[in-house]
């Protein structure tokens, strides 16, 4: 601080008198009376002459300095109004209680975003993609009868069992199975009692069709072994395999899958179904046809139209949540492996047919002929006291399917139908028929038409509701709204911090030297 002595008068001076000083203001003196000439604010800051007056305060340990710097030119609207020398102590309280509020208030702010940030929350999206060609779903059909009745094996009685065992079983008194003569219905059922017990595709199909064209039924349709027992799928995930997606490029009821079914009613067995018809399901190739929940019956003597539409979902991976607090499994993932053992294609669906098959077997000791895997097959005794009965429990019971972790896929789509019925066939048509020597036609066969009503995809995607780019916008925006601050005024604040940091160092420094 530079002084400046007033020269002593010519007179003596009195014990009263003193001597003045006359210092230069300072930003330490600053009083209300005093004025200040404040430096032109059009002059240009030499950047140089900065760093070295900032470097000349950390040299000389001058911390307040610094922040008084901060304060005064920091680009944080309001700070510098809340200074005590240059505003009347109200004034300067009141801007200090704001800027106190308003920090307050962004932080808590910031603090509410960020949370809601690391919940992922999630928006969906849903819009209809129209394509030029849409690939034809897997369409499996299951005769309401799975089992035939002129196929079954020699057992003695065998036909009254099954009734015993039916939906109408209740009417009719069981058989005394502990007998010697019913032996037979103890013995394990052998692998070969799916196949040979059977429908074979002769008996279901007729005629088919596909976009106009006759093909081959045996040939298109392929054999597989369902919970009900053998059913067939057209556009199977093996055939797609061999011969690629079936394609089409065209709507309306000419065009898709034609196929004239039988409906042999005369070899029926008794079982859980009383309808006459056969069951249809409509899936996707990776995905495995529920045949007792999903689908629906066509019946003998009507013409059956499904028009079917598409489904795209596309659900995010972890740490995003699909529906709830529930996680997809990307089974797209490279790293992704297959926790199923009996299914080569990972599914929902099924999923939940092998961890119930799993649990009907650790519980009987033995598996249903249409299972998969290597366990004995239980006898007929077995699979109507023990795993029918266990099976049922499992799909009553909300416990045991909730032990079952089958999480969605991320990826997957689903076909849903519309249908329209008929008379099947008409009058004129049936007295045609009728001569050539076909009868009982409306109890014996049917029409199914399945096609694509529009080429539009219906599909459903999640998307994050924030992005790491929307967080920093709407943090940059409330500090902007609050203080009228920004990402640069956090790093003039971490400057003042880092070079005061260094001043308490320094100076720490120099009092361990001095006192060692």
């Amino acid at each position: 601080m530079k002084t400046i002595l007033v020269k002593p008068s010519i007179k003596p001076l009195n014990r009263k008198q003193t001597i003045k000083k006359k210092t230069e203001p300072s930003v330490f003196n600053v009083t209300g009376s005093e004025k200040i000439k404040l430096p032109d604010p059009e002059v240009v800051c030499d950047a140089e002459n900065d760093v070295d007056w900032k470097g000349k305060q950390v040299d000389d340990g001058n911390i307040q300095v610094l922040w008084s710097d901060f304060r005064d030119n920091t680009t944080m609207h309001g700070l510098k109004n809340a200074n005590l020398r240059q505003r009347h102590r109200l004034r300067c309280c009141v801007w200090a209680a704001a800027l106190i509020a308003m920090g307050c208030f962004l932080i808590y702010i910031t603090y509410e975003q960020v949370s809601n940030y690391f919940k992922y929350p999630t928006i969906i999206n849903t819009h209809v993609q129209t394509e030029t060609s849409v690939k034809f779903p897997a369409v499996t059909l299951c005769s309401a009868s799975p089992l035939k009745k002129e196929s079954l094996p020699d057992i003695l009685h065998l036909e009254y069992f099954f009734l015993s065992q039916s939906v109408i079983g209740w009417m009719y008194p069981p058989l005394n199975l502990g007998k010697s003569e019913y032996s037979k219905y103890h013995i394990p059922l052998n692998a070969s009692w799916v196949n040979d017990t059977a429908n074979q595709i002769e008996d279901l199909f007729l005629f088919c069709k596909f976009d106009g064209k006759d093909r081959d039924c045996e040939s298109s349709m392929e054999p597989i072994v369902t919970q009900v027992g053998v059913c067939y799928t057209f556009n199977s995930r093996k055939y797609v395999s061999k011969n690629g997606h079936i394609m089409t490029s065209r709507t309306g009821s000419t065009s898709g899958l034609l196929l004239y079914l039988i409906v042999n009613q005369s070899n029926y067995v008794f079982n859980d179904v009383m309808a006459a018809g056969v069951k249809v399901i409509i899936h996707d190739q990776n995905d495995e046809p529920d045949v007792i929940d999903k689908g629906f019956f066509v019946s003998p003597g009507f013409s059956t139209f499904a028009s079917i539409y598409k489904t795209e979902y596309r659900y995010l991976p972890s740490p995003f949540k699909m529906n709830g607090d529930q996680f997809c499994v990307d089974t797209k993932s490279p790293d992704y492996k297959n926790p199923l053992h009996y299914y080569d294609v990972y599914s929902k669906t099924a999923c939940r047919m092998e961890c119930k098959q799993n649990h009907v077997i650790r519980l009987c000791g033995c598996r249903s002929p249409n299972d998969k895997g290597n366990e004995t097959i239980c006898s007929l005794v077995k699979l109507t006291e023990c795993y029918k009965v266990e099976s049922e429990r499992f799909d009553q019971n909300g416990t045991a399917q909730g032990q079952c972790l089958c999480p969605t896929e991320c990826e997957y789509d689903e076909y849903q139908a519309r249908l329209s019925t008929g008379s099947f066939p008409a009058k004129n048509y049936q007295a045609v028929l009728n001569q050539m020597g076909i009868k009982n036609i409306r109890e014996t066969y049917l029409e199914l038409a399945i096609y694509f009503e529009s080429l539009g995809v219906l599909q459903v995607e999640q998307k994050p509701e924030y992005s790491f780019e929307d967080i920093i916008g709407l943090l940059g925006g409330q500090m902007g709204l609050f203080l009228g601050a920004s990402l640069l005024t956090l790093t003039e604040l971490i400057e003042v911090i880092l070079l005061s940091s260094l001043v308490v160092g320094r100076k720490l420094y120099h009092r361990i030297v001095k006192n060692p």
